[in-house]
């Protein structure tokens, strides 16, 4: 038992799947042989719910109804609880929901519909078979069902699985294995129809397709739970549908599918069962589904993914972040570029205070992420802030503070300017730009004293810079005289210009300082214009005379 616990100790995925076993053979006991308890469960859970509900509030001191908010739904069909990747839209799971309505509906609706056209052609296997027909049935039963309850029964099925596989193995690995498996499915049942009966069998519907689905979500989303909704209410929730949530690990409901549809394949083969149901079907796409999500390697994220949660789970909890800060160290050892994790791993290792790991951690993160992902790079610097004070790099600090200017929060963009104006290891040019877009961004803000110290600053540091003029027209100062520049010349026929030796003005447009330059070649040779600093960004360009 003690080498047992250790090899689980050291495999922690096996224990995880040995777990979901062991619930599922647990549940599969109690409905043999302790029936009567689970109905007797049944009738008293309204009560047993109210009391845990009213019980755990008053010991956690929170109100019953954000409880019982937690703990029940009005959904009445099963669903994935939660999803970190919602801002993916699975269009070919919708496509294909919509696409099984709009078939049926449409057929039903139609005058000319045949029901015995498609039993001879577009069932599979067709009752009147050809050499096309054949291939062409096995694709279009995927898309047909023989009543509404079979159409919806496999649909909330499609869109309870199909969204969460699509978001992780993305849409064209999606649609193909959907047809694959699909494929495979009425093949197997086929087969086993055949085995059985000695006769074609035929076979219409989904559902071999989207128990391909279950099948790598089995492999890619194991460790995903799902709501699995029981009625609290008894005989009035048909008036009232209210469900206590109960959570259970997916590999658990999809093994006791898997076991049922087993149950009554082998039953079909013996003669001992009667239904209808494509349980061979079901077990054929299933065991594919699995095989292609092995063969595929998509078990790989799953692991990556599941370690993810637990890091996220503990990140957010009060106490008991152990587990999850082991989470995340192993998703960094498999994968160092995962940002999320780094970041996470932060925000454990300065949950209560601060540390020397949690703040390089920090860094590590924020610096990566201000090229990514600028909204998330933005939340963590602000974390970051409140914990060390320390500022990063000026290069990141420059970063940060574009992007804070961009989401109109002036003051901390100033706030990063001003880190980079003060950092010891700061180029003469980082310094330069920091000065200035501070002193235009305390402009805009109001504060022309601050600004003005800006200004100030700029040209005790960068007398003869160009872009110091704008400081001299702002403190209402005389510019003094530059050196001319010299001749510049390009190729063909571009226009070459020679710069004025001393006037300087704003720029109407985006504020910056305006030069004199005269035309050298063209159409416009010998005359003078104002140019803005900032071309070719910004291209304000105006005559002399119209100044």
């Amino acid at each position: 038992m003690q080498d047992l616990q250790e090899y689980f100790q050291r495999h922690e995925e096996q224990a995880f799947i040995a777990k979901a076993l062991l619930t599922i053979f647990l549940i599969l006991f109690i409905k043999t042989f302790l029936g009567g308890l689970l109905l007797l469960l049944f009738i008293m859970s309204p009560f047993i719910f109210l009391l845990c509900i009213r019980f755990k509030a008053a010991s956690e001191g929170v109100s019953t109804y954000s409880l019982l908010k937690q703990h029940i739904t009005f959904i009445p069909i099963m669903y994935a609880e939660g999803d970190r990747k919602k801002e993916i839209i699975p269009w070919v799971t919708y496509g294909l929901v919509l696409l099984n309505v709009l078939i049926f509906y449409l057929y039903e609706a139609a005058p000319w519909g045949d029901t015995k056209f498609i039993g001879d052609n577009l069932v599979f296997l067709p009752q009147e078979p050809n050499p096309w027909n054949v291939v062409v049935s096995a694709f279009t039963a995927m898309f047909l069902h023989a009543g509404g309850g079979h159409l919806w029964g496999n649909m909330v099925f499609l869109w309870v699985l199909g969204t969460s596989v699509e978001r992780r193995i993305g849409p064209e690995r999606f649609a193909l294995l959907y047809i694959i498996t699909g494929l495979f499915g009425g093949v197997a049942f086929v087969l086993s129809w055949f085995l059985a009966t000695g006769e074609a069998g035929h076979s219409l519907g989904a559902s071999g397709a989207i128990a391909g689905i279950m099948g790598i979500f089995a492999v890619r989303c194991y460790f995903k739970s799902m709501i699995f909704p029981v009625p609290i209410l008894g005989i009035f929730s048909l008036i009232l549908p209210i469900s206590l949530k109960v959570r259970l690990n997916s590999l658990v409901i999809i093994g006791l599918f898997f076991l049922s549809d087993l149950s009554g394949g082998i039953g079909q083969l013996t003669g001992q069962n009667a239904s209808m149901i494509g349980h061979w079907a079901h077990l054929g796409g299933m065991v594919s589904g699995m095989v292609l999500a092995g063969f595929l390697k998509l078990g790989e994220g799953a692991i990556e993914e599941r370690h993810l949660e637990i890091g996220a789970k503990a990140a957010g909890a009060k106490v008991g972040y152990g587990e999850g800060e082991q989470s995340l160290r192993l998703v960094l050892e498999r994968n160092p570029d995962n940002l999320e994790a780094l970041l996470m791993l932060a925000r454990i290792k300065s949950k209560y205070t601060a540390s020397d790991e949690g703040r390089e951690l920090y860094r590590q993160a924020i610096t990566r992420l201000a090229g990514s992902n600028s909204k998330e790079a933005a939340q963590a610097y602000q974390e970051y802030r409140r914990l060390y004070q320390d500022p990063l790099e000026p290069a990141v600090m420059m970063a940060l503070a574009a992007i804070f200017q961009r989401q109109g929060d002036q003051d901390t963009a100033t706030r990063c300017l001003d880190a980079v104006i003060a950092a010891p290891d700061a180029t003469p040019e980082m310094r330069r730009k920091s000065l200035v877009q501070c002193a235009s961004l305390l402009e805009k803000m109001g504060l022309n004293e601050a600004a003005g110290e800006y200004y100030e600053r700029l040209i005790a540091e960068f007398p003869q810079d160009e872009v110091t003029q704008r400081a001299y027209l702002r403190l209402g100062r005389e510019i003094p005289q530059l050196p001319v520049a010299p001749p510049s010349s390009t190729a063909g026929n571009r226009t070459t210009v020679v710069a004025a030796a001393s006037s300087a003005r704003a720029c109407p447009t985006c504020n910056s300082t305006m030069h004199k330059r005269r035309v050298n070649k063209g159409a416009q040779a010998g005359k003078w214009f104002w140019v803005c600093a900032d071309y070719p960004q910004c291209r304000s360009v105006e005559p002399v005379g119209e100044a």
